[in-house]
């Protein structure tokens, strides 16, 4: 059998780690129901690679999570339209599994183009982590049912077992996470925020920390953009190296944030990160899946809005709640998405289930300790960073040839008008000259028929 898995795959680590904790409890639900695993094979494909051979060998396809729905900025609407519209060509079934909403771009004019997608026949099943009354509303001319799940970055730590053994975390002591964003993000989503603006924010939460002797770092989800901010505001504010925590893999950033005892996020999936290893967390509102996270652990006050989001308020939150002995992952509402792939896949399969032979947390999170991340995650996210690195600067050296053909124009058209205004000026001087002498013969003229 032949899964295909479309995710987000890029250098923010957040989306990985959607697809691998998503792939995992997958493997676990068909191992629950007796499935030769040895028989399935998962293949992965990016959002923004509509692959047609790879959909027409599928036997399902599965959306991993995220927030792929909407309209947006991002066109994820675009990519998920070509991925769905060939799946209903080829009579592969679809699965939306852990769908997050990102549709700041829609309008009355345009909301139907999500409600004609939904009805496409390829659609299986649907479930989603937030807001499932818009997902209604959308395919209320659907038969499927909308479920509401959990993300599934919220099992890190058991997927990530084997290396958190292995680290330390804080024991007594106050770390505190500072989460770095690009300056962009916030404009992209209607707040009113520049980079200027973060920087600020990030260097009054230093200067409290240090302030009360309290431990600190800096840190990204690893996004290339993200990185180049954290090091341009290092380098302006003059931040020391060991304060700075850059993660080249989807594992590092678990294991960073692993080792905090708090965290002032700002990427979504810090926060997840953070409810999945039980490391409190507050988390600056700039798009409407930040407040519908929170409503799902029960925690709706620790996202904040613009309006009361500063360094003081952040810090005075994160002291308030680190020490709350009741912060603790929700067990049913985690098991949420391994109930929904357990019997999705059992009817899938035509396979008989029974209630007390499916797994239940604990040993759905041992499965998940026993079949550790591989390696080749981290290999293949390097390579990820590296091409991408080297896209950008492709993109700026063009750039810069661009703007270099440019200036040389410009100091082309700049010496050849110069030469014209020397040119300009010489006749002028000339005119000039040529004008007194005339007045001055005029002049002679006159005066020798007055004195005659």
């Amino acid at each position: 059998m032949k899964i295909l898995v479309v995710s987000c795959i890029d250098d923010n680590f957040g989306d990985n780690l959607i697809r691998i904790c998503f792939e995992k409890l997958l493997r676990t639900a068909l191992k629950n129901l007796g499935v030769d695993l040895s028989s399935v094979e998962l293949i992965k494909m990016s959002l923004k690679s509509a692959d047609r051979e790879l959909i027409g060998q599928s036997d399902l396809i599965f959306f991993a999570g995220g927030g792929l729905f909407g309209i947006n900025y991002m066109h994820y609407y675009d990519y998920m339209e070509e991925i769905t519209r060939m799946a209903d060509e080829c009579g592969v079934p679809v699965v939306l599994s852990s769908i997050g909403v990102n549709n700041m771009g829609a309008t009355p004019e345009n909301e139907h183009l999500l409600s004609e997608m939904l009805e496409r026949k390829c659609f299986y099943a649907v479930s989603v982590r937030e807001n499932p009354d818009l997902f209604r509303r959308y395919a209320k001319n659907c038969a499927y049912e909308i479920i509401q799940v959990c993300d599934p970055a919220v099992w890190s730590e058991y997927i990530y077992h084997s290396h958190l053994v292995k680290r330390s975390r804080p024991d007594g002591k106050t770390v505190v996470g500072i989460n770095t964003v690009r300056g962009g993000l916030f404009a992209d989503n209607g707040k009113p925020w520049k980079l200027g603006d973060e920087m600020k924010y990030m260097n009054d939460m230093k200067m409290l920390l240090e302030e009360r002797g309290t431990e600190y770092y800096f840190y990204t989800n690893g996004s290339f953009l993200d990185n180049n901010s954290l090091l341009y505001f290092a380098k302006e504010y003059e931040i020391p190296k060991e304060r700075i925590i850059i993660p080249q893999s989807t594992r590092e950033l678990v294991e960073t944030i692993y080792g905090f005892s708090s965290v002032a996020a700002i990427r979504m999936h810090s926060s997840i990160i953070s409810y999945a290893l039980d490391v409190p967390s507050v988390n600056l509102v700039w798009n409407d899946k930040i407040p519908f996270f929170y409503q799902n652990i029960g925690y709706p006050d620790r996202a904040a809005s613009f309006d009361e989001w500063s360094a003081e308020y952040a810090l005075n939150r994160l002291l308030e709640i680190q020490d709350d002995p009741g912060y603790k992952k929700d067990r049913k509402y985690m098991m949420s998405l391994y109930d929904f792939l357990y019997e999705l896949m059992g009817k899938f399969l035509g396979i008989e289930m029974n209630p007390e032979q499916k797994f239940d947390f604990d040993r759905v999170s041992k499965e998940l300790m026993n079949d550790p991340v591989s390696l080749q995650e981290d290999a293949d996210e390097l390579v990820l960073k590296v091409q991408k690195g080297e896209k950008h600067y492709l993109s700026r050296f063009v750039e810069m040839k661009k703007k270099d053909k440019e200036f040389k124009q410009l100091k082309k058209d700049c010496e050849k008008k110069d030469k014209e205004i020397a040119r300009l000026k010489k006749e002028t001087e000339k005119i000039n000259r040529l004008f007194v002498v005339r007045v001055y013969k005029k002049l002679c003229r006159i005066k020798k028929k007055i004195f005659k």
